[in-house]
């Protein structure tokens, strides 16, 4: 374990390193925009994740759905530099898709080490950087024929935010290009047989990102359900009340799945911080809920 005052010293050197790429012209297409974030690595359950942190506050986690929680690159890049956070990243939204190619680059010899993934970065043809592992990401602009993918390749147009690491692939383009064709030609080479149809079936909310880690489709079709995502209690005696019917909605369509039911909460219209988080006992608020409501729920979960 470093040293605090030598981490932040590196974490120093490390955001100059970044000042100075973004003064270069990297990404000016995205510097302007505020929909920078900063992460950290963190192990949840028995998996590393790479989880977005509010660049205003410290500690506070951001969502995909609360664009509050997003900030200014310069405010990102002043968060890095406090040494607490891993690197930066950026929320997407459309028209702008990401591809992330895993597990495809070697760092020590600067290439591409998957046969697939370098076609892919040569159909596209667009701004692509090493990823903070030992991938790459493509950011393009386009849109997506369908819901996010993860199949091989992950491919995603809203509802994800990427890291940014501005270290550019060589031979790559310096910009972000707009590639509708090659999008749905390669969306279409690695989409699952259905994923379309579901899209097509619905229209926005939840249901757009992949329905192994999100909602299934059919969750579309109930009104309540994405009433409250949206974070509309319109009807509802209290923002509690309304919290509870939430939580009850999304055990029933996650098939009584706590991880899955805490992550959308969060990454709803109804979190926030000060509440959802707020200790309760030996608890948070938003476990106690669910645990409540686990007692009381009457309707059969949906099975997956």
């Amino acid at each position: 374990m470093q040293p605090e005052q030598t981490r932040k010293e590196r974490f120093t050197a490390y955001t100059a390193l970044l000042r100075e790429r973004f003064a270069s012209g990297v990404l000016s297409e995205l510097q302007s925009v505020q929909q920078w974030v900063v992460w950290r690595g963190e192990l949840e359950g028995e998996k590393h994740k790479k989880v977005p942190y509010n660049p205003h506050y410290k500690n506070a986690r951001a969502s995909v759905k609360i664009p509050k929680s997003w900030g200014t690159l310069d405010q990102s890049l002043s968060a890095l530099a406090s040494g607490l956070y891993s690197g930066i990243g950026f929320m997407l939204t459309p028209p702008l898709v990401l591809v992330d190619l895993d597990k495809s680059f070697d760092r020590a010899t600067r290439t591409i080490t998957d046969p697939q993934a370098a076609e892919i970065v040569q159909a596209l043809n667009s701004y692509t950087e090493v990823s903070p592992g030992k991938g790459l990401h493509i950011l393009a602009y386009g849109r997506l024929p369908g819901r996010g993918i993860h199949t091989g390749i992950e491919i995603y147009g809203q509802d994800r935010f990427t890291t940014i690491t501005t270290d550019h692939l060589a031979d790559t383009s310096l910009t972000i290009e707009h590639r509708q064709e090659a999008i749905e030609v390669l969306y279409k080479q690695f989409a699952p047989p259905l994923a379309e149809r579901d899209y097509q079936n619905t229209r926005g909310g939840v249901g757009s990102v992949t329905a192994f880690t999100e909602l299934p489709p059919e969750a579309a079709n109930d009104p309540l359900l994405q009433q409250l995502l949206r974070g509309d209690t319109t009807g509802y005696p209290s923002a509690s009340n309304a919290d509870f019917v939430l939580v009850l909605k999304l055990l029933h369509w996650t098939g009584d799945n706590v991880d899955l039911t805490r992550k959308l909460f969060l990454e709803s219209g109804l979190y926030r911080e000060d509440k959802t988080e707020r200790k309760t006992g030996q608890t948070t608020y938003l476990d106690m809920t669910i645990r409540n409501a686990l007692k009381k729920r009457r309707n059969p979960p949906q099975r997956r």
